[in-house]
């Protein structure tokens, strides 16, 4: 597993610009991660209330692709990858953490992981991050990375660094709601807080990774939707939410998939599906949003005649995207497919309170593997 990764990282470092010699690099992140995972595996258990403390191989993933979302020119040194993977892995395995005992276990561990694995010095490499002292959780949660301040590129070549200050991106979060509620009338209102902040940037790096999604727990009335709406903006990516009625059936529901999945996979364009706990009319809803999750598609939701109508949308990418050959039905809905799960971002908002939450993560096991939490 190491040598895959490994391979994988050297690959996508290439394609950003790297030399071959960033292989070196690339062997010790993935053996930090591996390290990382390891551990959370053995010593983060699921409990009762802690249902959503589930390790896979995803996870793993999350992490090299996080890492991998950085351009040669944003490099400075050394101690930018390992800042970098540290973030990406407090991302991954930290922010899921509820218990304050596991997120000192974290901050130990990746600690001992800095000096072991990537064979540097802790205080060395976060250096900034505290006035004096050591690095605490809350000091660790002001290392952010983000494309968001990257405004002259497109979406895809936005450059993922640390960013200089909080100010600056509070600057950049404060403008862009302002120029969303001008133009939108559904308002954000929001107070843009050191905390509040801090999630927007991570509900962004989401937005930023191909097929992309996160999993928000918290109570009602925290503001989840505003971030996502605001992260949303940032980007340019249209929100979709359904209005559920009480006149809302399953069949306006598969209607409105239909309609999401059109516009990401057939016209590719971005998109986030903003779904709630109070949008829940049917538990079918979640056996789809669960099928979206892991595959992109939900099973017979086409008929014939709507089939055809994707293919002519996309037959003429799909042959492009094979070289200009002629391709198959079959090769056109794959193809289909294929963009939907990566343009398509799903946002689910629950709340951790009552037996709901570990019920659905149960029936539903994409909610937890297929998102960041």
């Amino acid at each position: 597993m190491t040598r895959i990764f490994s391979n994988i990282m050297a690959l996508g470092y290439k394609r950003n610009g790297f030399s071959t010699d960033i292989q070196s690099t690339a062997n010790l992140l993935v053996s930090a991660t591996m390290e990382m995972y390891n551990s959370a595996m053995l010593s983060l258990k699921p409990t009762p209330a802690k249902s959503h403390y589930i390790f896979n191989l995803r996870d793993f993933s999350r992490v090299i692709n996080g890492c991998l979302l950085v351009k040669r020119d944003s490099i400075t040194d050394k101690k930018f990858f390992v800042r970098l993977w540290v973030h990406e892995a407090a991302r991954v395995f930290c922010d899921r953490l509820i218990d304050d005992n596991d997120k000192n276990w974290f901050l130990e561990k990746v600690k001992l992981i800095v000096k072991d694995q990537l064979r540097d010095s802790w205080d060395t490499m976060m250096a900034g991050l505290t006035a004096k002292g050591p690095v605490t959780l809350e000091a660790l949660n002001s290392l952010i990375f983000t494309t968001a301040l990257d405004t002259e590129n497109e979406h895809a070549d936005r450059k993922y660094e640390e960013i200089p200050s909080a100010d600056s991106f509070y600057r950049m979060a404060t403008e862009t709601m302002t120029e969303y509620n001008a133009t939108h009338k559904t308002k954000i209102s929001i107070v843009l807080f050191r905390y509040a902040l801090e999630h927007l940037s991570r509900i962004c790096r989401n937005l930023s990774i191909s097929s992309g999604n996160c999993l928000l727990v918290g109570v009602g009335g925290s503001g989840r939707q505003s971030l996502i709406r605001l992260a949303s903006a940032v980007y340019q990516f249209n929100v979709f939410q359904p209005e559920i009625t009480s006149t809302y059936s399953f069949s306006d529901w598969r209607d409105d998939i239909k309609r999401l999945l059109k516009e990401t996979g057939g016209r590719d364009a971005p998109a986030v599906f903003l779904f709630t706990e109070s949008q829940i009319k049917e538990e079918t809803f979640l056996t789809d949003i669960d099928c979206l999750l892991s595959s992109g598609e939900v099973p017979n939701l086409f008929d014939i005649t709507e089939q055809q109508e994707i293919i002519e949308m996309v037959r003429k990418a799909a042959s492009a995207d094979s070289g200009g050959k002629e391709v198959s039905p079959l090769i056109v809905l794959n193809f289909f497919i294929g963009r939907c799960k990566q343009n398509l971002h799903i946002c689910i908002c629950f709340s951790p309170i009552g037996s709901a939450f570990r019920s659905r993560l149960r029936l539903f096991p994409s909610l937890v593997t297929c998102c960041t939490i």
